[in-house]
């Protein structure tokens, strides 16, 4: 009672009277779904699937329960209620996201006990961090970067949390500076999935869109016609991501400069010359990111391939084997609590999948909108808004990009324009899946930080998603226009 206590007096009025209403509201939503004849186009698995969906989502966002317990319900109701079959609602607990997860804290674990990720994250302060704003730059720039040599969204907030949680800690995010970690963590998730739309090769949902574009419409579509098309408009809405978070959660000022960035040159030249730990972790870490980046060349290099999650897997043990690894089991720092947490919101998204009703709610959704009769301005707008929001609906990028393509291509042909005019600028929007935690794995790897709420990510993330749609509707007149794609 007094952690709950304790808990309520840290939230404000509105958070407070989510908390209160949100368990009610999520048991009077889902009853009434229950209740309802089963709409025409999808079974009755379906639409518990989607009762169930919305009774997790109102909890998640309320925070009514702990987000755990709101998993753990959801998995067992979807049993129950005849949402997804029992082994199958179960079985996400043993899907590759899992793995993947524990093992990156694994390696984040060793990383930070072998006093690496401290040395580059002072590295980078030191070098370009005169103010914290500079920072958060920084770490918007290598994200960017990095999204050229990793094909995945996940292996890169992996790859970055640790000089995040070191940053946070060096301005004293822990001692009432909960703003700028608001900030590290929730552009650091955006920086990740603004990035990857920029390059096609950074996350594979979008190799597939340019596939299914081929497929259905005979264009293709290169890497440099991609970067050329979708760069611009990664990188402004990183600049209005940067800015809009300043509006939301600006830091105290007094965190910049002065005696602080002189007690992080200090530490920084305190650690002296490179560990043998450091240079364990530094192997360990640098052949991670290697097969990470060579992933396609797998076959030709070693006659086998190494998908994402066996290669995070093999590094994590490495960590602890004799005389290469640095760490004992005792001394992983893996949250249990996510894996639940990240397990049922899996179990609650691909169900929707699974029984089909998410496909039918974005058919009916485009049918009932009318395109035939909108101006291509007006539909150019609303498949934007769709495309870029349907991750609400699909947790999984795959899933929404198999859906989402062929449904816009044959969408533009009913309505008389070029299908790549819209299946393409909507390819754009595939990884920004940037509203909540479960929407991408990217996201719950920064959540885990505890820097940020649902409702602090949701009003972030969908105010930087209105001024992406701005950018892109902009650019339909601009950029896109010159380069002939509208």
């Amino acid at each position: 009672m007094v952690a709950i206590t304790r808990d309520l007096s840290s939230k404000s009025n509105t958070e407070k009277i989510l908390y209160y209403i949100g368990l009610p509201l999520a048991m009077v939503v889902l009853m009434a779904i229950y209740s309802m004849p089963t709409p025409e186009g999808i079974t009755f698995e379906g639409k518990m699937s989607l009762g169930i969906f919305f009774f997790a989502l109102i909890l998640w966002i309320t925070e009514s329960l702990p987000n755990y317990a709101t998993s753990m319900l959801a998995i067992a109701l979807l049993s129950v209620f005849g949402g997804w079959a029992e082994a199958d609602a179960l079985g996400t607990l043993g899907y590759g996201v899992i793995w993947l997860m524990v093992s990156a804290f694994i390696i984040t674990s060793g990383m930070e006990k072998s006093g690496l990720a401290k040395r580059i994250a002072l590295a980078i302060i030191t070098r370009f961090g005169k103010t914290w704003k500079s920072i958060l730059m920084s770490l918007m720039a290598a994200n960017f970067t990095i999204a050229f040599i990793i094909p995945s969204t996940t292996a890169r907030a992996a790859m970055l949390l640790p000089i995040v949680l070191l940053v946070a800690k060096a301005y004293g995010v822990e001692k009432g500076n909960g703003n700028l970690g608001k900030l590290l963590a929730i552009q650091g998730l955006q920086a990740n999935n603004i990035s990857t739309s920029a390059i096609v090769t950074a996350t594979a949902p979008q190799i597939l869109a340019i596939g299914l574009l081929k497929e259905f419409t005979g264009t293709e579509v290169s890497w440099g016609e991609w970067f050329i098309a979708s760069a611009p408009i990664a990188v402004l809405t990183l600049v209005a991501s940067f800015f809009i978070g300043l509006i939301l959660f600006k830091p105290k000022a007094s965190q910049e400069g002065g005696d602080e960035l002189q007690q992080i040159q200090k530490q920084y030249d305190e650690l002296g010359d490179v560990t043998t730990n450091e240079k364990k972790a530094a192997g360990i870490f640098l052949l991670t990111i290697g097969l990470w980046a060579t992933d396609k060349w797998h076959l030709d290099m070693f006659g086998f391939q190494f998908s994402l999650v066996m290669v995070a897997i093999i590094s994590a043990s490495l960590f602890f084997m004799p005389y290469v690894g640095i760490l004992n089991w005792k001394e992983s720092k893996i949250p249990w609590n996510l894996m639940i947490f990240a397990a049922g919101a899996y179990a609650a998204g691909v169900s929707l999948s699974e029984t089909g009703v998410a496909s039918w709610a974005l058919s009916g959704l485009f049918s009932n909108l009318g395109v035939q009769d909108m101006s291509f301005s007006m539909l150019y707008g609303v498949v934007i808004a769709i495309s870029s929001f349907s991750h609400f609906v699909f947790t999984s990028k795959t899933v929404r990009t198999i859906i989402l393509i062929p449904t816009l291509v044959g969408l533009a042909e009913t309505a008389g324009v070029s299908p790549l005019m819209l299946a393409l600028p909507a390819a754009f929007t595939i990884a920004d899946t940037i509203t909540l935690p479960p929407h991408s794995k990217a996201n719950l790897v920064y959540y885990s930080t505890g820097y940020f709420s649902v409702n602090n990510q949701l009003l972030y993330g969908i105010l930087t998603l209105m001024a992406k749609w701005c950018i892109l509707f902009a650019a339909s007149f601009t950029w896109f226009a010159f380069l002939g794609i509208v």
